[in-house]
């Protein structure tokens, strides 16, 4: 296989996966009971912190060696960024639209996950374009297994979107569209890193804690609420470990 066939095929791979995840919508009947909603609602919870950690935050201060003993400093600071980012959209939102409550859970939850997604796809198209310049076979296979892992994860990722919407929108149709769009940013993304990847590195640290704070704040502002009250919540709560503990195994399982 040519390196340009491995580029195309890692760069589409990681947008097909999250489809995939999305399809899932498809899948479920019209009508979700209560306790299935908040198992939903808890599993999307748990891949959302999980992948906040381990596929965000500990690669942003992997990311920042230039800082030595305040490495710490884009993650602490772009976590922040970003909850404050989310936070103002709430507000804003609130502000604008009173009559039905600002921006419902579902957005938010599209908007945090959209924006995960588009660091993780400037990432691969970043090892896609370092391996090109190098010109190595070795380092392009690395950057080709980094794109196949990504994709994994990107499954219950699409799930964790497509989902939610299906619930709050009611239609299949439009959980699966979510989903798929929610990823449609991953290969932009990339082909911008792969086409920057000499100048881009210096901010990604930040684009990742960024996202990272984006998302928990809509897992505890949104998702922890709606999983916890009321009846089922303990099915909440399993949801959540659930998730968790399958984007931590995905995660350090593909490295």
């Amino acid at each position: 296989m040519s390196d340009l066939a491995k580029v195309i095929l890692g760069i589409s791979f990681i947008f097909v996966m999250t489809s995939l995840g999305a399809a899932s919508a498809l899948l479920v009947k019209n009508k979700i009971s209560v306790k299935v909603s908040k198992l939903i609602v808890g599993f999307s919870s748990g891949i959302m912190i999980a992948a906040s950690i381990w596929s965000l935050l500990l690669p942003a201060i992997e990311q920042s060696e230039a800082y030595g003993a305040f490495n710490f400093v884009p993650a602490v600071a772009g976590f922040l960024i970003g909850g404050l980012f989310l936070g103002l959209i709430d507000f804003l939102s609130n502000k604008i639209n009173k009559t039905n409550g600002g921006m419902k859970k579902s957005s938010k939850l599209f908007l945090a996950m959209t924006l995960h997604n588009i660091p993780e796809g400037i990432a691969v198209g970043v090892a896609f374009g370092s391996a090109w310049a190098s010109k190595d076979a070795a380092v392009m296979a690395l950057a080709l297994s980094l794109a196949i892992g990504m994709g994994i994860q990107n499954f219950p990722e699409g799930m964790a979107i497509a989902l939610p919407m299906k619930q709050a929108s009611g239609s299949k149709a439009k959980g699966f569209f979510m989903g798929v769009l929610s990823g449609v940013v991953e290969p932009v993304g990339a082909v911008l890193g792969f086409f920057l990847a000499a100048s881009i590195t210096v901010i990604m640290p930040w684009a990742l804690s960024f996202a990272a704070g984006a998302m928990i704040y809509v897992v505890v502002s949104e998702l922890f609420p709606e999983s916890q009250v009321g009846e089922g919540a303990v099915l909440g709560t399993w949801g959540t470990m659930l998730g968790f503990m399958l984007m931590m195994a995905l995660d350090v399982g593909l490295g």
